[in-house]
């Protein structure tokens, strides 16, 4: 065993009975099986991503802290999504593969603040929602064990990014117009690096109306509002 092996193991063992994920219940929805190949992927970049995160808001101890706590929960929901896959023995992650995945953002760097945590709020709004989803796509009981607390953990994580927006906004009132556009031309963060980020299911008016709520409550607008004041 790798030291870094160990290390997966010491903190993972115990969140997760490897030995009772039952194959058969598991590969009976391939569907399912085939979102969590794909937001294993999107998971494995979210490290990189914070990353570069940590660098733009390098001055600021709160969001280089939650950008933190967001690379280690990533990491985590990528270690045991990929380790799933392998053990119920569909289609597993390769290592070429997260090469490849990170490779699409390599030389990217971003330097607007509001548009980031516009977007991180977006997407991990979507994410809680999509593991939330999930649990009704499966019938193997480890899976169905672990998808709540994957969606809350997103959850925590596009609170946190709804939290740094609202200090800025405290801090100079006319951020407001600018989360407004940027939620107006929102993208998923998987999508600067995959061809596309599936939702679990097809009907996601509920989710995309909590967005607009959400980004409502911020800037005391919804982007329905103004995208119906842009259409008069």
């Amino acid at each position: 065993m790798t030291t870094i092996d160990f290390a997966n193991s010491k903190i993972f063992d115990s969140r997760v009975d490897w030995k009772s994920i039952n194959k058969e219940l598991a590969l009976k929805n391939t569907k399912c099986l085939d979102l969590l190949r794909e937001a294993c992927l999107v998971e494995c970049y979210l490290p990189i991503y914070t990353g570069k995160m940590n660098e733009l808001f390098w001055d600021n101890v709160a969001a280089t802290s939650i950008f933190t706590i967001e690379a280690f929960e990533a990491y985590g929901h990528y270690f045991i999504l990929r380790r799933y896959l392998e053990i119920v023995g569909y289609n597993p992650v390769t290592d070429e593969e997260v090469r490849d995945v990170r490779s699409k953002d390599k030389d990217k760097r971003y330097t607007d603040k509001v548009r980031e945590l516009v977007n991180f709020m977006g997407t991990e709004h979507f994410a809680a929602e999509f593991f939330r989803d999930l649990i009704q796509l499966t019938e193997e009981p480890v899976l169905k064990n672990l998808l709540p607390r994957f969606s809350a953990e997103e959850v925590s994580h596009s609170q946190f990014a709804f939290d740094l927006l609202e200090e800025m906004i405290k801090a100079d009132p006319k951020v407001k117009g600018q989360v407004l556009e940027h939620a107006l031309n929102y993208q998923h963060i998987g999508e600067y690096v995959m061809p596309q980020v599936s939702p679990a299911k097809e009907d996601n008016i509920r989710i995309i109306q909590g967005f607009n709520e959400k980004v409502g409550r911020l800037v005391g607008k919804r982007p329905s509002e103004a995208l119906a004041d842009k259409q008069i």
